[in-house]
């Protein structure tokens, strides 16, 4: 893990004389394969790649509910971001610049989501508010992920560290951030629950209109709002 280096990677000041460090900085992070941790201002830089393809999958076992997963997870393949960057390190790595898990949501919002009696599948993340932004070459600043997805639900994004560290090697999934409140990723959306999910109450989609039409590497920056 690389520690409170290239700091200038924050807070992303962005000018036409700044683009080509930009591409430098994606570079190095996709070359080195690990994380950025500027404890200082509480951020985590991760490399990643964008694949307009896998998210809306119909052969997935989950499609349209994961944003952000490792790429030797088992749910690489539904998830339109991949990372190098394992979850069980990324989980430390939140950790490391003072982030909270919430640890609230447990296997049963997942195994019991088509019991309507169970009340597990309608809690929602806790743990500390983060915030992520995706950069890629051509873009003049970094977006927030919500613009990557139309959400006809229209309650946004909320992401909040959930934790979830003992699920990992149970899951083998490699989920690092889920569009909802799933005990599965280390960080999930507090918007929407698992019987959201289930009940379609929303449906993520990738917006064409912003998102990137080909597989391209990326920047992912995640910003801790809280203690």
């Amino acid at each position: 893990m690389l520690k409170n280096c290239f700091l200038f990677l924050t807070p992303f000041i962005f000018s036409a004389a700044t683009l080509f460090s930009q591409q430098k900085i994606l570079s190095h992070l996709h070359q080195s394969k690990t994380p950025v941790i500027d404890v200082q201002n509480r951020r985590i830089h991760l490399p990643a790649t964008f694949h307009p393809g896998a998210y809306d999958g119909w052969f997935t076992h989950t499609n349209n509910y994961h944003a952000v997963v490792w790429d030797d997870g088992g749910a690489s393949n539904a998830a339109p971001l991949t990372t190098p960057v394992s979850d069980s390190l990324f989980y430390a790595a939140l950790i490391e610049i003072g982030a909270l898990p919430g640890n609230n949501l447990k296997h049963a919002a997942w195994a019991e989501r088509k019991n309507r009696e169970h009340p597990a599948p309608d809690q929602r993340v806790q743990g500390s508010a983060v915030k992520l932004t995706v950069w890629w070459p051509g873009l003049t600043e970094p977006l927030p992920l919500e613009t990557l997805f139309t959400d006809p639900g229209k309650k946004g994004i909320e992401l909040r560290f959930g934790g979830n560290l003992e699920l990992i090697h149970k899951w083998h999934s490699g989920c690092i951030v889920c569009l909802y409140s799933c005990p599965g990723g280390k960080i999930s959306n507090a918007a929407y629950t698992i019987r959201d999910y289930v009940d379609g109450t929303t449906h993520f989609e990738i917006d064409k209109k912003i998102a990137p039409r080909k597989n391209i590497a990326v920047i992912l920056t995640f910003k801790l709002s809280e203690p």
